[in-house]
C-alpha cells in the first residue's frame, strides 16, 4: 500500500472513526464471472469507499469498480499526486458513477493534501461534507 492511498484512509479513519472499514469482504465487487474486484473500504457497510491518486485513466477504471460495487452510495476520494487536472478528472468520475450506477447517491471529493503534503484538517472537512450529502452522520 502506498503512502498516498495510506493518506487517504488515514483521513477516513480520522473524519468517521471505526464506521470506516479498511477492505475485508464487504468491500468486494463481485463482478458475476468469478472474478472479484477489492476496494479500499466501506463506510457503516452502506458507502463503498474507492481512494485514487494515480493517473486520470487508472482513476477512471477505479470508478468503474466504484460504480460496479452494489452499496447504493458510494464516496470517491482523489488525492491530486498523478493528475494535472483533478477537477477534469473528478468530473469525468461523476459522469461514469451517473451513467453506470444511475440509482446510486455519489459523491466524488478532491482532498488538498497528499501521503506526501497532509492537510489533515481541511481533508477531513471535505469527507465530512460529503459523507453529510450521502445522508452519514457521525455518532458522538
Amino acid at each position: 500500500m502506498g503512502r498516498h492511498d495510506q493518506y487517504g484512509k488515514k483521513v477516513l479513519m480520522a473524519a468517521v472513526g471505526p464506521a470506516f472499514q479498511k477492505g475485508g469482504p464487504s468491500a468486494q465487487v463481485n463482478y458475476g464471472d468469478g472474478n472479484v474486484g477489492r476496494l479500499d473500504g466501506i463506510i457503516n457497510t452502506s458507502i463503498a469507499v474507492e481512494i485514487e491518486s494515480r493517473e486520470p485513466k487508472q482513476v477512471r477504471g477505479a470508478a468503474l469498480d466504484l460504480a460496479w460495487h452494489s452499496a447504493r452510495k458510494k464516496l470517491m476520494v482523489l488525492l491530486p499526486v498523478h493528475m494535472k487536472a483533478p477537477s477534469q478528472t473528478a468530473r469525468s468520475c461523476r459522469r461514469i458513477l451517473r451513467w453506470v450506477a444511475p440509482r446510486a447517491n455519489s459523491q466524488v471529493v478532491v482532498l488538498k493534501g497528499s501521503g506526501t503534503r497532509p492537510a489533515l484538517s481541511a481533508d477531513m472537512r471535505t469527507i465530512r461534507s460529503a459523507l453529510r450529502k450521502l445522508g452519514f452522520t457521525k455518532s458522538a
